[in-house]
C-alpha cells in the first residue's frame, strides 16, 4: 500500500502556534480591518472567563463584539439555525470561533451563512457553498477535533441518530490560533475524548488510500506524541509540556485528516455520536476498524506499533500490527475510554442499523483501504458490541 503522490494541500493560511497565542487576536483583527466581530463559543468557555480574554481586548481596540456562547454539544440542525440566525441579523466584519470542535464548526456555519442566504440544510455534503463567507479565526481551547484546520462541519440529526458533514473550502480558517495554555482548564474526560479523536485522525490517516508524503510523517508524530503524553495530560492537567505535546499531536492529525482524510472508524461513529462525545465514539471504533483493515495496510499499522513504542524487531508485520492494536486498547483503557458498544448503552438490537448508516457516510468509506459490504459492517459491529478483539491468527487474512 503506497502513498498518494498526487495530491492537494488546503489548510488554513495562517497559524499561529505557541503558549500566548491567543494575545495576538486583536492584531489579527484589525488585519482584517474589522469593526464588528461575532463571537461563537459555548457556555462553559464563558463561564471559565476564556470568553472575555478574547472579547476585552477586542473591545479596548474599538470594536464592536457579539458574544453568542449558547453552543451545545454536539450540535443539531436546529441549533445550527439559531447560529446562522444570529449571523445573518447583524453585518460582522469577522467571525471567532473559540472552544471545543462544536464551537469551531458553529462558527464556520455562522461565517458561511453571512454571505450565503440559502437554508442551511443545501449546504450538507460536499461543495455545496456558492460563496466565500466573512473572514474567521478559529481558537480551539482542546487538544484533539482538529476543527480549526479542517474544511468540515458537523451537526447532528438527532431524530435519525446521523451526523452529517457540511464541507467546503469556505470553512477553513483565514487563521487558526493554537494556543497550549488555553488547554490547562481541560477537565480530564475532556482530555481523553479530544485527545483520542487526534489519535483516530492520526491513525485513519494513515490507512487512507489518500495518504501522501506530506501528512504520513505528521500523522506518525502526531501518534507519537499522544502515546507519551496523553496519559500524563489526562493524569496531570497542569502539565504544561503534556498540554504542548497534545496540542501539536492534534495539529498535526488535524492536517493529515484535512488532506489525506479519515476512513471508516469515522464512518462506523457517525451511527452512534449523536449520544456521546465525538473523540468517545471515533475512538471506540478504532481498534475494530483496524483490524478490519489489518490485511490491506499491514505496514501502515506497523509503523503505528513503531510510533507507539510497541513494536517487536524482527518480527512479522501481522505481529506489530497486532501490538498496534493492543496499544491502542490499553491507552484507551489508561484513560477509562469506553471499549465497546454495550458500555454506552447502545442496544444489540440497533446494531444493523447502523451498519447500514455507516455505509452512507460514502465521503468517508471513499478513503478506506478496504471495499466493505453490508456483511462487513455488521460483523464490525457486533464486535465493536461485544468489545473483542480479534486473535493474532485473524491478522493478515483476506
Amino acid at each position: 500500500m503506497s502513498v498518494r503522490m498526487n495530491f492537494t494541500i488546503q489548510i488554513p493560511r495562517k497559524i499561529l502556534f505557541g503558549e500566548g497565542a491567543i494575545n495576538e487576536v486583536p492584531r489579527l483583527a484589525q488585519e482584517f480591518n474589522a469593526k464588528s466581530v461575532l463571537l461563537i463559543a459555548d457556555p462553559i468557555i464563558s463561564k471559565l472567563g476564556v470568553s472575555a480574554k478574547v472579547s476585552e481586548p477586542l473591545r479596548d481596540a474599538g470594536m464592536k463584539i457579539e458574544v453568542f456562547d449558547k453552543v451545545e454539544p454536539e450540535p443539531s440542525i436546529q441549533a445550527a439555525e439559531q447560529v446562522v440566525e444570529i449571523a445573518r441579523k447583524s453585518h460582522y466584519d469577522l467571525v471567532i470561533g473559540l472552544g471545543g470542535g462544536s464551537s469551531l464548526d458553529m462558527a464556520k456555519l455562522a461565517s458561511i451563512s453571512a454571505t450565503n442566504p440559502n437554508p442551511i440544510t443545501d449546504f450538507i455534503g460536499v461543495g455545496k457553498v456558492p460563496k466565500p463567507g466573512v473572514p474567521k479565526i478559529l481558537i480551539p481551547t482542546t487538544s484533539g477535533t482538529g476543527a480549526e484546520i479542517t474544511m468540515n462541519a458537523i451537526i447532528s440529526n438527532k431524530e435519525e441518530h446521523l451526523k452529517l458533514g457540511i464541507v467546503t473550502l469556505y470553512n477553513i480558517a483565514d487563521v487558526a490560533v493554537i494556543d497550549p495554555l488555553l488547554t490547562l482548564t481541560m477537565p480530564p474526560s475532556v482530555t481523553a475524548s479530544t485527545g483520542l479523536d487526534a489519535l483516530t485522525h492520526a491513525v485513519e490517516s494513515l490507512m487512507s488510500i489518500d495518504l501522501n508524503p506530506f501528512c504520513e510523517p505528521l500523522a506518525i508524530e502526531a501518534v507519537k506524541l499522544i502515546f507519551r503524553s496523553l496519559p500524563k495530560a489526562y493524569r496531570e492537567g497542569s502539565d504544561l509540556a503534556a498540554r504542548r505535546d497534545m496540542s501539536l499531536a492534534s495539529m498535526f492529525a488535524g492536517i493529515s485528516l484535512a488532506i489525506s482524510g479519515v476512513c471508516a472508524g469515522h464512518a462506523a461513529a457517525y451511527s452512534f455520536t449523536v449520544t456521546v462525545p465525538h473523540g468517545v465514539g471515533c475512538a471506540l471504533a478504532l481498534p475494530y476498524v483496524m483490524e478490519l483493515n489489518s490485511s490491506a495496510c499491514l505496514p501502515r499499522l506497523a509503523a503505528i506499533a513503531e510510533a507507539a513504542g510497541v513494536e517487536e524487531e524482527g518480527a512479522r508485520q501481522e505481529k506489530n500490527a497486532f501490538n498496534s492494536v493492543g496499544a491502542v486498547r490499553k491507552l484507551m483503557e489508561e484513560v477509562n475510554s469506553p471499549l465497546s458498544l454495550k458500555q454506552i448503552g447502545i442496544r444489540e438490537a440497533d446494531l444493523e442499523s447502523m451498519a447500514r448508516n455507516m455505509l452512507t457516510v460514502k465521503r468517508l468509506l471513499a478513503h478506506n483501504p478496504k471495499t466493505l459490504t453490508e456483511k462487513d459492517a455488521v460483523q464490525l459491529f457486533r464486535r465493536m458490541y461485544e468489545g473483542q478483539p480479534l486473535p493474532l491468527s485473524e491478522y493478515g487474512g483476506s
